[in-house]
């Protein structure tokens, strides 16, 4: 968490108007990931203090989300220029990330390849979300505030890999751990 420190009611405002927008659109393989998944499996709710909302997405929803954010009138950092990097001298498309809004928190989403086998390859903080499908090949979802959320399968291992094994703790000032593969 490096930005300003946002209040839960807040957050929670922002996540459901994304996942409502994202859902209405029939945008598919995305999920909540990182802080968000954190708040949401461990207290229903965004994280108070957190400092944005994240989204974990297919990389093949790049250019509709950005359409949908330009038509919603969302702003982007650097304009949109802040969604490439660079690696050997050719662009890649690895995170969308809004600017806070009067209405909204700044979200991150984290664009992902994905592998035959559900595995999500976070392109921006190169994280691996391993085996995020059910048995039928979908991510889970969970309903939250007249909206649906997806989760990948099981978040608690992924948040015990990523986080520690007191995850379900609340630890003021606790830095996260950064795993490679959750």
């Amino acid at each position: 968490m490096v930005g300003k420190k946002q209040p839960e009611d807040r957050l929670n405002k922002t996540l459901l108007f994304f996942a409502n927008l994202l859902n209405k659109n029939n945008v598919k393989n995305w999920f909540i990931g990182y802080g968000t998944l954190l708040g949401i499996i461990r207290n229903n709710n965004c994280i108070d203090g957190d400092d944005d909302v994240d989204i974990v997405i297919d990389q093949a929803n790049y250019d509709i989300l950005n359409k949908l954010l330009k038509e919603n009138n969302i702003p982007l950092i650097g304009g949109g220029l802040g969604n490439y990097i660079k690696k050997k001298n050719r662009k890649r498309k690895g995170i969308i990330k809004t600017a806070e809004t009067d209405d909204y928190v700044s979200v991150d989403f984290y664009m992902a390849a994905i592998d035959e086998e559900g595995n999500f390859s976070d392109l921006w903080e190169k994280v691996v979300w391993t085996n995020c499908y059910d048995t039928n090949g979908k991510l889970f979802e969970r309903p939250w505030k007249d909206t649906i959320l997806y989760i990948p399968a099981n978040p608690e291992q992924k948040l015990r890999n990523r986080y520690g094994e007191d995850w379900g703790i609340r630890i003021e000032g606790k830095h996260q751990i950064r795993a490679p593969r959750i």
